[in-house]
């Protein structure tokens, strides 16, 4: 019986040619909610994204966040985990930054700014996602668990020979996820299934992205349709594409609507 499930956001619960939330996929997840599931949001977006975005305008109850790829996680008014990386560290990334003109998004447990102002690299990423363009102020030693920096590949060698240590995930022209630590999806889903006392036959999850693929190793994984096909390999079932009504037709596969 399942008891939980976990929900990435950008093109499984938001469909981006259309720009909308899916509403038969937003529909289900109210109606699954009602009936006693826990519904947590499993995304790599920080919370303060997830804020602007609307997503906690949608008409569910959610029980639980794992945001900024598993390094914050907390179910109900609780923080299970956020990892924070070490300020010598942010300060650095910051002057390499600086030194080129660029800007990063520093991203805390539930705040995101800007150090410096934005530049054609910021315009051209938030050209593709519309997302709220933060504030700007300087790093302050504020308690951050990543980094976004702006910047097309060209300086991609440079931050890798120069801060080794971190670790980078490039998922947009001009777009690049930086931490001191490995963010996994998977990993935020065990904090919430250990809290819970629960096992993976008893939780679902969603997801579309090679990032969600980890998601797979504390619950059962569906891709939905219109996910990439690595994805769509590592997981336990495809269902139709979103627009197809597909997180609908996943929970009523496996009984979770009925």
């Amino acid at each position: 019986m399942i008891k939980v499930a976990f929900f990435d956001v950008d093109n499984t619960l938001y469909d981006w040619p259309t720009r909308q939330f899916v509403p038969s996929g937003i529909e289900a997840i109210r109606e699954i909610s009602k009936q006693g599931v826990k519904v947590v949001i499993c995304t790599a977006r920080p919370y303060a994204s997830l804020k602007e975005f609307g997503v906690f305008d949608l008409g569910i109850h959610w029980n639980g966040v794992i945001s900024n790829c598993g390094a914050y996680v907390a179910l109900g008014n609780k923080t299970l985990r956020n990892l924070v990386m070490d300020s010598k560290k942010v300060r650095k990334l910051c002057r390499i930054a600086i030194s080129h003109s660029l800007t990063i998004e520093l991203v805390t447990a539930k705040t995101r700014f800007l150090i410096a102002p934005g530049n054609t690299f910021l315009d051209n990423y938030y050209g593709t996602y519309s997302d709220a363009v933060p504030p700007v102020h300087p790093y302050r030693g504020d308690k951050v668990t990543g980094c976004l920096l702006f910047a097309p590949e060209q300086y991609d060698a440079e931050l890798h020979a120069k801060m080794p240590e971190l670790t980078y995930y490039r998922f947009h022209e001009c777009g690049v996820d930086i931490s001191e630590f490995e963010h996994r999806k998977g990993d935020g889903i065990g904090y919430i299934m250990k809290a819970l006392g629960l096992k993976r036959d008893e939780a679902i999850s969603f997801g579309d992205d090679t990032q969600d693929i980890t998601m797979k190793e504390g619950s059962i994984f569906v891709c939905v349709g219109n996910g990439k096909d690595e994805v769509k390999q590592a997981a336990d079932y495809v269902s139709p594409p979103i627009v197809d009504d597909g997180i609908e037709e996943a929970l009523k596969h496996y009984g979770v609507l009925v």
